[in-house]
């Protein structure tokens, strides 16, 4: 798997087409296909930090990306936004850790 295939299915898994990701993150639909069809490396740095951020990803992440490697499963949009919910609510985090069985850290 390429990286340009890596960042496809991280869109994909997330439920969201092409078009809306390119609307979600400010960035020319013609200019994400063209990011994702030909190269990453090509792009510009801006948008290359437009990407990974609108899939919460380091850019790390995608700069240490191998081919054929398998990457850890990427969490859906909606998980995104119960962790978010989860870390603003710091006075119920300790009821929600016994309700789940987690020990704290």
């Amino acid at each position: 798997m390429t990286r340009e295939d890596y960042l496809k299915s991280l869109i994909k898994q997330r439920g969201i087409t092409l078009k809306d990701f390119a609307k979600k993150i400010e960035m020319p639909y013609s200019t994400l296909l063209s990011i994702l069809n030909t190269s990453v490396g090509g792009a510009s740095v801006d948008n290359v930090i437009k990407i990974c951020r609108g899939l919460q990803i380091s850019i790390a992440v995608l700069q240490g990306f191998k081919e054929n490697e398998v990457s850890d499963p990427v969490l859906t949009e909606n998980e995104w936004n119960l962790i978010e919910a989860f870390r603003r609510q710091e006075d119920m985090q300790k009821a929600v850790r016994r309700i789940l069985q987690i020990e704290d850290f």
